[in-house]
């Protein structure tokens, strides 16, 4: 794989002025509040050797044969666990973090609870979290993710329709509603989160396998739906705005307005008579120029001259090339267990739902294996791609592999990036799967009422 199309080439280019920026307030802000945070009790004393310690809630907590070390250590605490280790064996410890883990998750629970019903888009029964109109709960671990949503686009003044990652969590969960197997609906995303699979806008997830390269080379394929799928998830641009070019062998893209340069030149050559010194009248007879008297130069002046830079062949438009994958001869694909399979990037691969079998073992069952991690042992073969997948069409999921009956190939993937992409936060999902899925949304939340 030629250098520049490794992930760490993609993050480099990124201009991170601006999240520079954001991280420095970040930090300052963190550095301000660790400097201004109040001590965790309310008195702290040292009476022959037993340390006393006085919480906010006014309880106390105390240490026989206490230490000086112990006393300074514990005027420096930030927390009331620190305190606690200090007093207690790790026992009572754990127990206390344990209470007061317990504590906070339902008293955010609580509040979550309280800001999804104010959202208007779902209904509580006991402790059952319900879409409006859909009657298949949500598994409590979607919940949190969605009150932590609703809790961002609320700080951050933005309507929940116009909030991506609420709304591809909320399109995930309608497309499990319409897998047939609940046990899909109620485990694919714990399945998800535990595997570091990734969410899409769309509420597809992106997954990784092995294929088997038929025949030719792959380099093209490989440069192309890199490029493609890299700049939208890296650099978050649009590849229509990109032209491939080919070099001395090598390919290359380039933004459009870098196919060209603008220079400004002096000239004294006269604009009016092209530098001829003269034109012709109407009666079709040779005059001196008005402008320059015949001369054919005037008083310097500047122009901008436009001119192609040399990239080499233009291949075609970034987009373009990658939409019409499918159709060229090097973009050829199987699997290796059946040889039967025709795999392409773009293009999607099934099999008959009938023929896959429901199991949480994470290996030899009938389906369309994928994984996140596991890429060696899914699918065995030359190359590793990248797939989207829909949640309607999972029909197994074991502790760290799953299987589908159907899934899109995006891109193809080196084997030093294809365990690590899907961890790299660099690498953004959530917009790759627009052209695979806008058909069916329409009909979503219809269908998942339904």
């Amino acid at each position: 794989m030629n250098k520049f199309l490794s992930l760490d080439w993609f993050k480099e280019k990124i201009d991170s002025s601006i999240e520079k920026t954001i991280e420095k307030k970040i930090n300052s802000l963190i550095d301000e509040e660790t400097q201004n945070s109040e001590k965790p009790f309310a008195n702290i004393k040292m009476v022959n050797e037993t340390l006393t310690i006085v919480l906010k809630d006014f309880s106390i907590i105390t240490k026989p044969n206490a230490t000086e070390n112990d006393f300074v250590v514990a005027s420096n605490a930030s927390s009331i666990e620190e305190l606690y280790r200090i007093v207690s064996d790790k026992k009572i410890v754990e127990e206390v973090n344990i209470q007061k883990e317990e504590v906070l998750k339902e008293k955010a629970l609580q509040q979550g609870f309280n800001l999804l019903l104010k959202s208007d888009e779902f209904t509580i029964e006991g402790t059952s979290v319900y879409f409006k109109d859909i009657s298949r709960s949500l598994p409590q671990l979607l919940v949190e993710e969605l009150i932590v949503e609703i809790n961002k686009a609320n700080s951050l003044n933005i309507p929940l329709v116009d909030h991506v990652p609420y709304q591809s969590l909320k399109r995930f969960f309608m497309w499990c509603a319409l897998n047939p197997r609940v046990e899909v609906a109620d485990q694919l995303y714990k399945f998800l989160k535990d595997n570091s699979f990734r969410i899409t806008k769309q509420g597809f997830f992106v997954a990784l396998r092995n294929v088997v390269t038929i025949e030719g080379g792959s380099d093209f394929v490989h440069f192309i739906s890199n490029a493609y799928n890299k700049t939208k998830a890296v650099w978050k641009v649009d590849p229509k705005n990109y032209f491939v070019c080919l070099k001395d062998g090598k390919y290359d893209f380039f933004k459009n307005k870098d196919m060209y340069e603008k220079k400004e030149v002096i000239s004294t050559s006269c604009l009016t008579c092209d530098g001829s010194g003269y034109f012709y009248n109407w009666d079709d007879e040779e005059v001196n120029c008005e402008e320059c008297y015949g001369t054919g130069e005037v008083k310097e002046y500047k122009i901008e001259t436009v001119t192609k830079v040399d990239h080499g062949k233009i291949i075609g438009n970034l987009e373009e090339l990658y939409l019409d994958l499918p159709n060229k001869e090097e973009n050829r694909f199987t699997d290796d267990w059946t040889k039967t399979f025709d795999i392409r990037i773009g293009k999607t691969v099934s099999m008959p739902q009938e023929e896959c079998n429901w199991s949480t073992q994470d290996c030899a069952t009938a389906g369309l294996h994928f994984t996140a991690d596991q890429i060696n042992y899914v699918g065995c073969g030359d190359q590793s791609v990248l797939v989207l997948i829909n949640p309607m069409k999972v029909v197994g999921i074991g502790s760290t592999k799953g299987r589908c009956y159907e899934y899109l190939p995006i891109m193809t993937v080196s084997r030093n990036e294809a365990t690590s992409i899907l961890h790299d936060i660099s690498f953004d999902t959530i917009e790759l799967d627009e052209s695979y899925a806008i058909k069916e949304l329409k009909k979503l939340e219809e269908k998942a009422k339904e």
